[in-house]
């Protein structure tokens, strides 16, 4: 059995990294395709298949007129791939995920698996609604997301396995993904913690580095599962990490909803996700209202769901075995 996992960036190389572990331990040969600038994710997926890279369509947020040349490029970057013997496609969901599942299931009729957000209720991403039109199939992390669509399958929350021991080191983790957020991060650090530990993504730490010079800062860390794995608490917006670090970890969990992220997703949807991972919801950051939002996580129970990861490469393995008894039949 050979598959492609298509991965992305941010929250959706997160959903590839779980589905794609899964598929590994169970003896699954794979290709992981990255996006060309985002070579620092190769790492994560070490020891799980050969990565493979493509040009990335569309930047985050980025109007679409500005990537019209990348859109051609990613397509003939992903021409080869139809030359391979995959079996199946797992895409993440993203823009990325668009032209080599586009490629392989209209070209090669190879069947496609794609992952709707975790964090969407109310309206469906726009990838992975065209790669449902194109006839992929559509996986759910909850039965309420079945509203978006009627065939789609339920596999439970996708969330990454657990990598280093958990423990409570004391610190407070606050990580805005790839975009970051300078509302967070400026109320974060006037709180009175000791210490903390904070990943910008794309945004300079080192404005609020001189500030708060006894916490931690970074952009971006290969081994982040430990960060995650040491914290007391967790202060994230509504995404992969947000899922792991409460399912996965049974950290306590602050989803924040930022002026900087609500182009992605509505204020409704991100309210579910936190009622689903039973986790304290904030809108408007103020020090005064983090700090509440943090008290409040902490006295929630940890919720208890199927592992989808798991649900998601059974499902696929179980219909690719399927296809291939009919093949030969």
């Amino acid at each position: 059995m050979k598959g492609l996992v298509v991965a992305g960036y941010g929250g959706h190389a997160g959903y590839a990294f779980t589905v794609a572990y899964e598929l590994a331990r169970r003896g699954v040969e794979l290709d992981v395709l990255l996006p060309k600038g985002y070579e620092h994710l190769s790492s994560k997926f070490t020891g799980l298949g050969r990565t493979r890279y493509a040009v990335l369509p569309r930047k985050p947020l980025e109007p679409f007129y500005r990537g019209i040349h990348r859109w051609l490029l990613a397509f003939s970057s992903t021409l080869r791939l139809v030359k391979e013997n995959y079996d199946f496609v797992f895409a993440a969901g993203s823009n990325f995920s668009i032209p080599a599942s586009t490629w392989l299931k209209t070209l090669r009729n190879i069947p496609v698996y794609v992952v709707e957000d975790v964090n969407r209720f109310s309206r469906p991403a726009k990838a992975v609604r065209l790669l449902h039109m194109l006839g992929a199939r559509v996986l759910l992390h909850w039965r309420e997301q079945r509203e978006l669509y009627r065939d789609g399958v339920v596999v439970g929350p996708l969330y990454e396995p657990v990598l280093s021991k958990p423990s409570d080191m004391g610190y407070l983790l606050v990580t805005l993904g790839t975009l970051g957020s300078k509302e967070v991060f400026e109320a974060v650090t006037n709180l009175n913690y000791k210490i903390a530990v904070v990943q910008t993504g794309d945004i300079d730490p080192r404005a609020y580095a001189v500030r708060r010079p006894d916490w931690v800062f970074f952009k971006y860390v290969d081994d982040f599962h430990r960060w995650i794995a040491g914290a007391s608490i967790v202060v994230t917006h509504p995404g992969t990490t947000a899922v792991t670090a409460r399912l996965a970890y049974g950290k306590p969990v602050v989803l924040v909803y930022t002026k900087r992220h609500s182009p992605l997703y509505p204020r409704k949807d991100v309210e579910m996700l936190a009622k689903m991972l039973k986790a304290a919801f904030i809108d408007e950051v103020t020090p005064e209202n983090l700090e509440a939002a943090i008290q409040e996580a902490i006295r929630l129970e940890k919720p208890v769901y199927e592992n989808g990861a798991r649900n998601a490469s059974e499902l696929i393995l179980k219909e690719c075995f399927k296809n291939a008894e009919t093949r030969r039949s």
